[in-house]
C-alpha cells in the first residue's frame, strides 16, 4: 500500500528529468530529479523501501529515454548502501547526511552510467567528464535536494501520525 502513492511519484520525476530537466541546466548540467527523490527516500523511509523503487524507477526511465535498458538501474543501486551506511551513525539532523548520500549518489551515478556507456560502445569523454559533468552534476543535485527532501519528511511524518496505535488496556501498546 505505501508504495501506491510513491510509484505515480517516481514515474512523474523520471518523466520530468527527461521531458523537463534539460530546459533548466545549472552550470552546464541538469538535475537528476529522480536520483534525488529515491535518496530523500531511501534517508527518510529506508534503503529496504528503495530496493523496491529503485528498479521501476530504472527500468522506466531507460524505457522513456534512448539509453540501454537497466543501466539507470544499475547507476541508481549505489543508494541503497549509501543510504544504509547512515543507518550504521545516527546523526542528530537527518538532512546535512542526506545532502552527503546526494552527492556521493550522483558520483556514483555517473561513474556507472559511463561504464555502461563505454561497454556498449557510446563511451563518454573519460578525461572531461569528471570535471564537466560528474562534479557539476552532484553540486546541482545537491542544490535541489531540499525541493525533494522537505516533501518526503512532511509526507512521512503525517502518515506517522495518521497511523492508528494498537494499544490493549492494561497492556499498553503493541
Amino acid at each position: 500500500m505505501r508504495y501506491l502513492l510513491f510509484v505515480p511519484l517516481i514515474l512523474f520525476a523520471a518523466l520530468a528529468q527527461v521531458a523537463a530537466a534539460p530546459y533548466f541546466p545549472l552550470l552546464g548540467v541538469t538535475a537528476n530529479p529522480l536520483l534525488v527523490l529515491l535518496v530523500c527516500w531511501a534517508m527518510v523511509r529506508g534503503p529496504e523501501e528503495t530496493m523496491a523503487l529503485i528498479p521501476v524507477a530504472g527500468i522506466f526511465k531507460d524505457l522513456i529515454t534512448t539509453d540501454p535498458v537497466g543501466a539507470s538501474v544499475l547507476a541508481l543501486l549505489p543508494i541503497v548502501p549509501l543510504a544504509a551506511i547512515r543507518e550504521r551513525r545516527p546523526t542528530e539532523s537527518e538532512f546535512l547526511p542526506t545532502l552527503a548520500v546526494v552527492a556521493a549518489a550522483s558520483l556514483s551515478y555517473h561513474l556507472i552510467y559511463m561504464i555502461v556507456l563505454t561497454a556498449v560502445g557510446d563511451g563518454p569523454p573519460w578525461l572531461q567528464s569528471p570535471v564537466r559533468v560528474i562534479l557539476p552534476a552532484a553540486l546541482f543535485n545537491a542544490l535541489i535536494t531540499p525541493i525533494f527532501y522537505l516533501p518526503v519528511r512532511w509526507a512521512t511524518t503525517l502518515a506517522e501520525m495518521a497511523r492508528p496505535s494498537m494499544s490493549v488496556p492494561g497492556l499498553g501498546e503493541r
